[in-house]
């Protein structure tokens, strides 16, 4: 209890430390949370932000108070008895020299005895500076002298603070300034707290932290650097009468998707979004207020609400599940927060809320800006825009794009008490969707300055989360990638021993994590922390793992990532994986696009022409120029231009679009002068063996290459294996990027660049990554590249075990599978199914399992029959495949994963669509099985009866039980399969 304790300490100071102007030499915290009081105190006392340790007299003891809020938080503070108890060490914090401010926050106990009490001694009263109680009165003994703070309140806690600025001293007191004094010129070895440097003159009270801290000259701003928690405003605050006014104006303007209101509606869907279409258009609520009263106003549609709040600044108070009800926040965090060189602004937002467990409206107009805030300015609305062109092709599912809703941009300046960022600018925007519980925000910093800025680090959202509600809320970011989505656990390509670099592993930009202000009395043992999986982890933070470390130009922007929240309204798991399955569909609607695929080694003209024509044939609708060779798309020798232009000329004539594999990026070198610069060694290298750095000259080379290959030779597909894949990047001398810390948003940004122009293109693309969200069609829909050299039979339960496994958060044709006529690293007669006329029964229960599945499938192979009757076979197969290809490409609800030893089920299910759903089983086994299936069919949206129709043509109809279940018995021969079209 007392590390995790300490660990909430830790990220409370550090997030502190981080939005100050000034910046800590030392800082001692005392308001260890969770301890009891009356417990004795470790006998030495580390800071919590840099060295010196303090070493006890007495038997100082934890007590449960502390200041203002920090109290109710759960924190406390150290109790001094006034005898003998006290810390010290024999060294001053640093010299006598430069810009420094001493801040204590103290509590007096008991009448004032007249005595002198030390509270804080640095160095000596004649040799440095000692702060006091002393005849009512806090005082500063310094060089001799005795002066003034401010009075004495026995049992108050007080904020007192010594600064020193260009040589001149002043004392604050609660944040006023109370006097002035002349600095001492030297400081004595001494650095004491609640006794004097002999361990005399004891205080009795309670101490809750003490801070030193140095700054430039004329950079202390008291109202904004002093610890008091933000309990003072500065600056222009949005509760300005004049300017407040003006925000009402805009807010109660007609706009977009706006309605003004006497009172925010009260909404609850009647249907299930997952099996009914919704039917309400997202809206802006604006709740008029009351004769002096305060603004709210709501983002809805109905599924998913967002409300905020304007009092002194703009705040999100509310984040509801409206199907449930569920409020997922608990506590007022920021907007977002940006730092800016080495500073950290709040964007939006408002402090002193007094418990973060829980949100009370009552508390909301007591609530109060941070000064170093930026403050809301105004609110607009829209509709959503495209992020990528789409043009529907290759079978896409109906959609809209962009996508129905509204976008909401609110825009933030900084106040008066933040000067050095005057000119900055930042928009933070929403969009909304109709018919999904999904809200995406992303942010944009303007630079108006006449110089560059660095953006250093940004957070583009901060949630403080209900515990209940952390398993409930989808968090995804477009920025994605194969490094970026690992962690600590490691995956299948990767594992990692020990705590990686922030370069190797990002954990993606979702964070969960403790909340540094969260000090819940609501509390448990260590225990109940792993039997409920850590709740205190409910800070959400959606940040990158490095960088973007950008220098903005002047009047230039700066557009974050986009992050996608997904609010689910259950802990079931296939609720949840297929509600995010259908926020791909509406927000990255090119992932149902549907090609039948012929893969193929070869470059020799014959054997390419005679392939499109099989395929032609049977239907097949993308050839596929494989590894190896695979196709150069940088090589413009004429001759091979010519020739990949001929062959995609034929390929288009048959209504086939021709695409070919390179290694692109990643593990392929292209010269030390452009590869990845390991950020441990200083040479080329990279976590992938090696790798070229997207962010070199590489890019101004390779890719006009690419696009006039694009364009000379009329290839449709992008078949890179490689795209970025997260290598970091040490280099200096890259011309796309300035070095490490921005060497990975570099490289994702120029992939993303080339992913959209790809799609303006109309060019389908499958790649290895997580790109979705950005345009990518389909990766694989598992991935061991060695199980290419597995027997048949054993890729035939593989490949039913990998789309069974790779279809909880992909559409069948996100996922591609291959279907190996020949060998891929092999000659082994075993793996192929050459001649394909002999091998007819493997050839076709693999082809039927992946039509079924309804992945993206390539046949890989010379030719694709050598008989009429192989020929049939496939010709049969694609025939039903198009027949029912719009409930085969929907969702697959996961019936059973195969095991080898009994039936395997794979469903389909589209209450969208006239086929609501498809079921298909196989038998592995060696032996007929017959039995009776329990299928659940909630998500196709029928209900009472379902008619049932069979390759046999029969039809029969079968009811259906309360829980939408349905009872098929079937009867499967051994090794064979079935399947069956479910209807109203």
């Amino acid at each position: 209890m007392k590390r995790t304790a300490l660990a909430f300490l830790l990220l409370s100071l550090s997030r502190l430390v981080a939005q100050a102007e000034i910046k800590p030499v030392v800082h001692y915290n005392f308001g260890k949370a969770g301890n009891v009081t009356y417990a004795a105190t470790p006998a030495v006392l580390h800071p919590a932000v840099g060295r010196g340790e303090l070493r006890s007299a007495g038997q100082p003891v934890f007590y449960a108070d502390a200041p203002a809020d920090r109290k109710l938080k759960g924190e406390g503070s150290i109790l001094f008895d006034g005898r003998q108890d006290g810390y010290r060490q024999e060294q001053a914090l640093g010299t006598a020299d430069g810009n420094r401010v001493l801040e204590i926050w103290v509590k007096a106990a008991g009448p004032d005895t007249l005595a002198r009490q030390t509270v804080v001694s640095h160095g000596t009263a004649a040799n440095g500076y000692a702060v006091v109680r002393h005849e009512g009165q806090w005082r500063l003994l310094c060089a001799g002298q005795e002066t003034e703070i401010g009075a004495v309140i026995p049992g108050h806690w007080t904020h007192l603070a010594v600064a020193i600025d260009q040589g001149k001293g002043t004392l604050w007191y609660d944040g006023r300034k109370s006097g002035e004094f002349l600095p001492s010129a030297s400081l004595a070895p001494n650095f004491s707290v609640a006794v004097s440097e002999s361990g005399t003159e004891a205080f009795r009270g309670s101490i809750y932290e003490i801070r030193y801290s140095a700054f430039a000259d004329g950079a202390f701003r008291p109202e904004a650097d002093l610890l008091l928690y933000g309990t003072r405003t500065a600056g222009r605050p949005t509760g300005d009468s004049v300017f407040r006014s003006a925000l009402l104006e805009q807010l109660e303007a007609p706009g977009y998707g706006k309605s003004v209101v006497r009172s925010l509606p009260d909404e609850h869907p009647t249907d299930d979004w997952l099996i009914r279409p919704v039917r309400q258009q997202s809206r802006l609520y604006v709740q008029r207020p009351d004769q002096g009263g305060n603004v709210r106003f709501r983002l809805s549609n109905g599924l998913v609400s967002r409300t905020f709040y304007l009092g002194d600044n703009l705040a999100c108070i509310s984040y509801r599940n409206l199907s449930d009800g569920a409020e997922y926040l608990r506590a007022v965090k920021p907007e977002a927060r940006i730092r800016i060189d080495s500073i950290w602004y709040d964007i939006g937002g408002l402090t002193g809320q007094p418990e973060l467990s829980y949100l009370l409206e009552e508390w909301l107009p007591q609530m109060k800006t941070s000064p170093r805030a930026f403050s809301l300015e105004g609110i607009e609305t829209g509709a959503p825009e495209p992020r990528y062109p789409w043009t529907p092709q290759f079978h896409a599912a109906p959609a809209d794009w962009p996508p129905k809703g509204l976008r909401l941009t609110m825009t933030f300046t900084p106040t008066g008490a933040v000067p050095e960022a005057s000119g900055l600018r930042v928009r933070v925007h929403y969009e909304i969707y109709d018919g999904i519980p999904v809200i995406a925000k992303w942010i944009e910093v303007e630079n108006g300055r006449k110089r560059a800025v660095l953006l250093r680090d940004m957070e583009c959202e901060v949630l403080a989360v209900n515990q209940d509600q952390v398993s409930r809320l989808h968090v995804e970011s477009d920025y994605s990638f194969a490094l970026v989505n690992a962690d600590l656990r490691g995956s299948a390509l990767m594992h990692y021993a020990g705590t990686p670099k922030a370069y190797h592993v990002g954990g993606s930009t979702t964070r969960w994590i403790p909340d540094p202000d969260y000090n819940t009395w609501a509390s448990h043992n260590q225990a109940e922390d792993k039997f409920l999986g850590f709740p205190h982890h409910n800070l959400l933070v959606s940040k990158l793992p490095m960088g973007p470390c950008t220098r903005i130009a002047p009047d230039s922007a700066f557009r974050s990532y986009v992050t996608f929240e997904l609010l689910h309204d259950s802990d079931d798991r296939e609720r949840q994986s297929l509600a995010h399955r259908r926020m791909y569909r509406k927000l990255a609607p090119q992932v149902t696009e549907s090609l039948i695929a012929a893969g193929i080694t070869s470059h020799d003209s014959i054997r390419l022409t005679a392939l499109i024509d099989q395929m032609d044939s049977l239907g097949f609708e993308q050839l596929d120029i494989q590894a190896w060779p695979g196709v150069s798309h940088d090589n413009l020798d004429s001759a091979y231009v010519r020739h990949w232009r001929g062959i995609a000329a034929y390929a288009a004539s048959k209504g086939i679009v021709i695409g070919g594999y390179e290694l692109q990026i990643a593990s392929r070198g292209r010269g030390d002068s452009v590869d990845c610069v390991h950020p441990e060694t200083g040479r080329p290298g990279s976590l992938f063996g090696q790798s070229v750095c997207v962010a070199s000259r590489w890019q101004d080379d390779y890719f006009p290459k690419m696009w006039e290959f694009f364009d000379r030779t009329g290839f449709r597909t992008y078949n890179m294996d490689g795209p970025y894949h997260g290598d970091p990047c040490a280099s200096t001398a890259h011309p796309h990027h300035d070095g490490l810390e921005d060497s990975q948003w570099r490289q994702w940004s120029a992939q993303v660049a080339v992913l959209r122009e790809l799609r303006r293109r109309g060019v389908y693309i499958p790649i290895p990554d997580w790109y979705f969200l950005n345009g990518q069609n389909a990766t694989g829909m598992g991935y061991r590249e060695a199980s290419a050299n597995l027997p048949p039979q054993q890729q035939l339960l593989l490949g039913r075990q990998y789309i069974y496994d790779g279809t909880w958060h992909k559409l069948p044709t996100m996922g591609w599978m291959t279907l190996q006529l020949v060998g891929f690293y092999t000659d082994d007669p075993r793996v192929g199914l050459e001649p394909l006329c002999e091998n007819l029964e493997r050839y076709e229960a693999q082809l039927f399992q992946y039509l079924a599945s309804g992945c993206h499938l390539t046949v890989r192979g010379n030719r694709l029959y050598d008989t009429p009757q192989t020929r049939e076979m496939v010709q049969r197969h694609l025939d039903w495949f198009r027949k029912y290809r719009d409930i085969l490409t929907s969702e697959i609800i996961h019936v059973s994963r195969p095991t080898g030893r009994d039936l395997d089920c794979m469903m389909h299910v589209n209450p969208f669509i006239r086929h609501k759903g498809m079921v298909i089983v196989f038998n592995p086994t060696g032996r007929k099985i017959e039995k009776t299936l329990r299928l659940p069919l909630y998500y196709t949206g029928l209900q009472r009866k379902v008619r049932v129709s069979g390759a046999d043509g029969k039809t029969v109809v079968h009811p259906l039980n309360d829980r939408q279940e349905l009872s098929l018995p079937v009867g499967i021969e051994a090794g064979g399969h079935a399947w069956f079209l479910l209807e109203e």
